[in-house]
């Protein structure tokens, strides 16, 4: 009879998850929803802050708490996905997190080897939804097995072309536009030796980590923090910015929604911020 009752008890008990997990399923659909009849975000970055806070806060190891971190990132990937956003850049390494202790940056490149391995599955979110992974940062600083899982990860998914995955790693604004710079500077003396001309802002645009992909129209930090932290300094002059309270880790579809809801309210602007933007800098030297 006991061995009967806690086989009832299991059973009842995966029958009420199944019916929980459907009915958030049904809302979180019913939400995208709403939020399609509205403008959707072609472009979303997110400072992704308060890994090791999250950890500290429940007595775990620092590495615990990145691994959550890179758990929440896909299920926002997939979230983004669903509502229809084209690209999807986040902030997953600075250049200043190298000053971090070895243990900790150790851990966190055995972690991203690992993710960026498991994305190579044909099972994984990329592959199964089309979205092309590509690093941005100056790849050269990262361990040589990091970087090889991250190169066979950019040319398995270069022909992936639902949605982009920017991850920033060994990354800061001020490097990529020194580096974009640089860039344009021997374009232009390459290009003309003979007739030189001055440098465009498209011609610095062009060679920023991020060619090829719009201007982020929705910029996200999470931990309760307001700041930029050297992040697409350049791209974001006219994005909506979101600082929500909860920890990386924490983050959820409803969090997403609320981000997304904000922009909507203020795309208006932001159009318009965006289109005198595109228009001067058709016409401006630097």
């Amino acid at each position: 009879m006991e061995i009967t009752a806690k086989r009832s008890g299991c059973w009842l008990w995966l029958w009420l998850s199944w019916v929980f997990t459907a009915i958030q399923n049904s809302c979180r659909q019913i939400m995208v929803c709403i939020l399609r009849a509205g403008p959707i975000p072609r472009h979303i970055a997110i400072i992704m802050d308060g890994n090791r806070r999250f950890a500290q806060r429940r007595s775990m190891e620092k590495k615990a708490g990145h691994e959550f971190g890179a758990e929440s990132l896909m299920q926002t990937l997939r979230n983004c996905y669903e509502m229809g956003v084209d690209c999807v850049t986040v902030y997953a390494f600075s250049i200043d997190n190298f000053k971090r202790s070895r243990e900790e940056v150790d851990a966190l490149m055995d972690l991203m080897q690992h993710k960026l391995e498991a994305l190579l599955d044909k099972e994984s979110l990329v592959n199964q939804a089309g979205i092309r992974v590509r690093l941005l940062g100056n790849l050269e600083l990262l361990p040589e097995r990091v970087r090889h899982a991250a190169e066979k990860v950019m040319v398995r998914t270069m022909s992936n072309s639902k949605a982009i995955l920017n991850v920033c790693v060994a990354y800061t604004s001020t490097e990529e536009i020194v580096h974009a710079v640089q860039g344009a500077c021997q374009g232009v003396l390459g290009f003309e030796s003979v007739n030189r001309r001055e440098i465009e802002t498209e011609d610095i645009e062009s060679h920023l980590y991020t060619a090829g992909c719009p201007d982020p129209d929705l910029l996200i930090r999470t931990s309760g923090e307001s700041r930029l932290s050297n992040f697409l300094l350049w791209q974001s002059g006219f994005c909506y910015l979101h600082a929500c309270g909860v920890l990386w880790p924490e983050f959820s579809f409803r969090h997403l929604f609320l981000a997304v809801l904000g922009y909507q309210r203020a795309c208006s602007y932001i159009n318009q911020g965006q289109k005198h933007k595109s228009l001067k800098g058709l016409s401006s030297p630097l």
